[in-house]
This record gives structure tokens, sequence and C-alpha cells, in this order.
């Protein structure tokens, strides 16, 4: 079973008995009914709960601008609970899940969520990718008493007793972002932005901190999703004479700005250049303008620990495709051992059990020793886990530096 250990991060073992996991076709390249049928998910009404068996309502967007991700996320997951399978299961029982694609509608989600809710068989909500889906989520298993874990970067939303997001929070990000920028480039930093309610609450951070270290945030920019020509925001920009841009465009949007940018100037190698745009999910698109590049992660595909390189492997082996893997992908992996690790640990059995259980649990993986989930300010938790900072390779993200993990607790929950 997979449970915390004692062995240090570097030299931390692969757990025995891990599955050669099958080659497959890239997910998105099938339909989703038989994405569902591949996983052994099961769509149905609701069931008694039988035992302390875990099963876990999954939601994600497997159609939409954050497909890329969301499928991702799914890949991790799985593998995840393949690894946790093999090694005994939880409670002596294999982990079962359902899947639904949300197409990141937050209406969508709301019904998907309030299904999985009202199923007496499924323990624990897992997923979403944006924040107004997560959001979503929240006050639905907080009305069920059911945990629900997320695997992206950010503040939670809503600040809930029943939210365990295991991504990296806003500020564990910004504290390494905001340092690097205003020590290798200046103090002048310009922000842009998808614009929706997460970008928006990024920049309120990333202002506050670049003022308390000297610096001034000096101009802000968002654009609608799916927007296509971002030439007068880069003019705006460039007008303002930044000496680094912060960017927490997502999706379609972080490659279409990345190239726009160096098209028409701005993001020159004179230029610091931190954000959404550089992680994984848009290195094959945007590598000619990021190569060279530092940037702020949990968790890169080059870090040199053996239960890391072998998730990576197995990842590449199980979705065809290739490195570099997802930063989301590994945080949902690593979510699913921990999830397991605490309920095995424990015995827990019911959605109360379950939640107090992570709460109380500490975990070694390659994310850090003693990975943990901390009490926040409004009732919600805060995952501790190291950050890094990655130079981005042509090959892939290379591990600069390990910088533990980031103390500040604050988040912008509601």
């Amino acid at each position: 079973m997979v449970r915390s250990s004692g062995t240090p991060r570097a030299q931390r073992p692969r757990v025995s008995g891990r599955t050669q996991l099958r080659r497959a076709l890239p997910a998105a390249l099938l339909p989703l009914s038989l994405v569902l049928a591949a996983c052994g998910s099961s769509v149905g009404g609701a069931e008694e709960a039988e035992g302390d068996d875990l099963k876990i309502g999954f939601i994600v967007p497997a159609t939409g601008l954050a497909s890329a991700t969301g499928l991702a996320m799914q890949a991790g997951f799985e593998l995840a609970v393949e690894r946790i399978n093999a090694d005994g299961g939880v409670n002596g029982q294999d982990v079962t899940y359902e899947i639904q694609d949300d197409a990141g509608d937050p209406a969508t989600t709301s019904q998907i969520a309030r299904r999985y809710s009202q199923d007496n068989a499924v323990d624990m909500l897992f997923g979403t990718i944006t924040g107004d889906t997560a959001a979503a989520v929240q006050p639905i298993a907080d009305e069920a008493g059911m945990p629900f874990a997320t695997a992206i970067l950010g503040d939670p939303p809503v600040c809930s007793p029943y939210a365990w997001p295991f991504g990296e929070s806003s500020r564990q990000l910004l504290a390494i972002q905001v340092a690097n920028l205003m020590e290798d480039y200046g103090p002048r930093i310009a922000f842009v932005g998808s614009d929706y309610n997460f970008p928006r609450d990024y920049a309120e951070a990333a202002k506050e901190l670049i003022e308390a270290n000297g610096g001034e945030l000096i101009a802000e920019e968002y654009s609608p999703l799916g927007t296509t020509d971002f030439e007068s925001t880069i003019g705006r920009l460039s007008a303002a004479q930044p000496d680094a841009i912060l960017a927490m465009v997502v999706g379609s949007d972080a490659v279409t700005f990345t190239l726009q940018g160096a098209q028409f100037g701005l993001l020159t190698p004179e230029m610091g250049y931190e954000g959404a745009p550089l992680d994984s999910d848009y290195f094959g698109a945007v590598s000619a303008v990021t190569t060279g590049r530092e940037h702020v992660v949990r968790w890169a595909d080059g870090l040199e620990d053996e239960d890391s390189q072998a998730f990576v492997e197995d990842y590449v082996e199980e979705t065809g495709l290739q490195v570099p893997v997802s930063e989301v992908a590994a945080n949902a992996y690593y979510a699913m051992l921990f999830i397991a690790g605490a309920i095995n640990d424990s015995g827990a059995g019911t959605r109360e059990e379950i939640n107090e259980a992570l709460a109380g649990f500490s975990f070694d993986s390659p994310l850090g020793e003693g990975t943990r989930f901390v009490d926040t300010e409004g009732g919600g938790h805060l995952f501790q886990a190291d950050m890094l900072t990655a130079t981005v390779t042509e090959d892939g993200y290379a591990v600069a530096e390990d910088h533990g993990v980031v103390d500040d607790v604050t988040v912008s929950c509601q």
C-alpha cells in the first residue's frame, strides 16, 4: 500500500509492484465515451456505499479551451490509481472512479458535482481546471460534507474545510517569481492576464509583493478568453517601458500572446518574462521564445528523483506524448498517492473520516519531505511542498534551484 515514508527525497525508491502500464493513444485523440470506458469508470445512478473502499468522482474539461491541461490531469490521476491498486489499493480494496467532462463550463460542473454528491458510493471529488468551475463545485461539496481535491495552481476560490488544493498557491509562486524578475531584470513589472477572477486575484497579490520588495506594478492589461489579436495590448505594455512582464494569460491565449509579443518586439531577450505561458503545457508552441528563461514550478520533469523519473516514463508510455510532462499531471499523480496514504494510515471510510485523515497526514514524495496541509485564515487549507526554479531548455525543464517550502500561507479565497 502507499504510505508515508521516512526515506530521504533523493533516495526514495520506486514503490514495488508497480504495473507496467499499457501504451495508449493520447486521450485527446479518443472519443470521450472510449476514454471513460478505458479507465473503468461507470456512469449511473446512486448506489449504497459498501465497506471502506474509495470511489472518486472525477471532473475534467476533456473538451473546450482547457482540454489539454484537463486531459494531462486525468492521465496523471489514472496513473496514480493504477499504481495504488497494484500496491494493494485503499483499505485493501481497489480505488474506483467515474469521469465526467464539464467542458470548462461552470453550469455543467455544478450538475456533475451535484450528481456525484447524491451518490452515496462516491466518497470524494477530484478535478476541475479553471477557478470558476472549482468555485461551482465547492458549495456542493460543502453541503454534502465531501472532500474536494484539485491539482491546478492558484488559490482555491472558496475557503472551505472540504477544499484540498494540491497545486501551488499564488503566493507560493509569486514570492519567488517577483524576487527572480526584480533581481534579474529590474523593479518595473507589468502584468497581463486573461479576464476572469483568478488572473485578477493573482495581479493583486503580485502588486503587494512587488511593492514590498521595492518595485512597482506599472501596468495591468486583461483580455477576454479566446483573444486572437494582442497587438493593442502589446502596444500599451511596451509604452509602459517595463523591465519584465508577469503573465497569467491561459489556454490557447498564452501561446498567441507569447508569439505576438515576440513578433511585435515586446518579448526580447532583455525583457523579463514569467508566468503561465512558460508552463510545460505550451512548451511545444512557445519554446522558441521561452528557451533559456527561468520558470517557478512545484515540479518539473527534469527533477532528478528516481520516483519522479519513473512517473515521467510511465506518463510518456501511457499517453504516447513526449516530454515535457505537464506539471498538473504530476500534481494529480502525487495528490492521489497522498490521498491513498492518508486513508490507509487512518483506515478512514466515510466522507468525514477521509476529510479528517487528509488534515492530519504528512507524506514524503518528490514534491518534498513531509508534504502536508496547513490551515489558512478563513477555514481553508494550503498544501506545503517544495518550490523550484527551473530553466526552460530545448529538451524540457531543468531544475536550477530548490527553494524548499515557501512560508507565506496567505490565500485569497473568500
